[in-house]
């Protein structure tokens, strides 16, 4: 989401779905010219109501491994998980001193789950840390019918602060930009962030969206401003440039070259901005398959240990 010539681009619907869309579009093309009124709630609605999918059976597999967590959060309940390392590996990491606490978090992005970055865990809890995940607001298990990047934020810090704080955060596509505004707002501190595929252009999405659904300009430009009022931000507060600029955390920055959803100029855009980030570009990852790299997650597990120098050198992924 780098600009509106770089607008991600989302999946090509299929069967009923595809029927339904074609619907969507004719319906709020006219009621764009018609009932402008009527088209931005309807357009609005879309836009921040995100697909649900359920959990596949390996992410359950995690889920039944951890301990469920229920946080309550700003827009309902939150659920959450949590996974312990071995009592011995616990104890090594605390006698080599480590700082306190060792806690990681993963967030997902928009339409997944916090289990989809089930391939983290594993490494995580053999490095010693404590393993924390989440359902964003209208995702999974999680309570509320919309969800944007705010949501995600403030549903970040709530499980923040119900865990007691973290080390890090490993976060992917919007949550990755819903981590950086929560650190730029303060909201939560961590001494080590790794974002997957965020994504930077707010306004450039909601733009390509519209073009999608046939909204007019006048509409869209409806719909941003009652997002802006009911949100409080304005949208331009929102670029992820700009957030990662107030950011002071050290940040690895991953991205694949190929990703068709959020291209990799919003990657290269963050870690430019974000003082001291590192960027991790890939290659034939994509948008999602980028999570289950072993090499991408080593990489994380890395960060999360390591002295910045022990990383300072050309970051390389296949």
């Amino acid at each position: 989401m780098t600009s509106s010539r770089e607008a991600p681009r989302a999946p090509q619907p299929a069967g009923t779905a595809a029927l339904i869309f074609a619907a969507q579009r004719v319906g709020l093309g006219l009621a764009s010219r018609i009932a402008p009124g009527i088209a931005r709630r309807w357009v609005t609605h879309l836009f921040c109501t995100p697909p649900r999918h359920p959990h596949p059976p390996l992410e359950k597999e995690w889920i039944a491994r951890s301990r469920s967590l229920t946080v309550d959060g700003p827009n309902g309940r939150i659920a959450a998980w949590r996974w312990a390392p071995d009592a011995t590996v616990a104890a090594e990491a605390e006698a080599a001193g480590t700082a306190a606490p060792r806690r990681v978090l993963l967030m997902h992005g928009w339409g997944g789950r916090g289990t989809q970055l089930h391939a983290f865990i594993q490494p995580l809890l053999d490095a010693g840390y404590e393993v924390v995940a989440l359902d964003g607001p209208a995702h999974g298990f999680s309570d509320s019918r919309y969800a944007s990047m705010l949501h995600f934020a403030r549903a970040i810090r709530a499980v923040v602060d119900h865990v007691g704080g973290v080390h890090g955060v490993i976060a992917h596509s919007l949550g990755g930009a819903a981590t950086s505004l929560a650190l730029a707002q303060g909201w939560v501190r961590a001494e080590r962030v790794v974002t997957i595929a965020a994504p930077v252009d707010f306004d450039g999405y909601s733009r390509y969206f519209a073009r999608q659904f046939n909204v007019s300009d006048a509409v869209r430009d409806a719909m941003q401003k009652h997002l802006e009022r009911r949100l409080g931000f304005a949208w331009a507060e929102l670029e992820g440039g700009r957030l990662a600029a107030q950011n002071a955390t050290p940040a690895l920055v991953v991205h694949d070259r190929g990703d068709k959803e959020v291209p990799f100029a919003a990657g290269e855009r963050i870690a430019a901005c974000w003082p001291g980030a590192l960027l991790l570009p890939t290659e034939r990852l994509g948008h999602r398959r980028i999570l289950r790299d072993p090499a991408v997650v080593a990489r994380a597990v890395e960060f999360m240990n390591a002295h910045r120098r022990a990383l300072d050198r050309s970051p390389a992924a296949a």
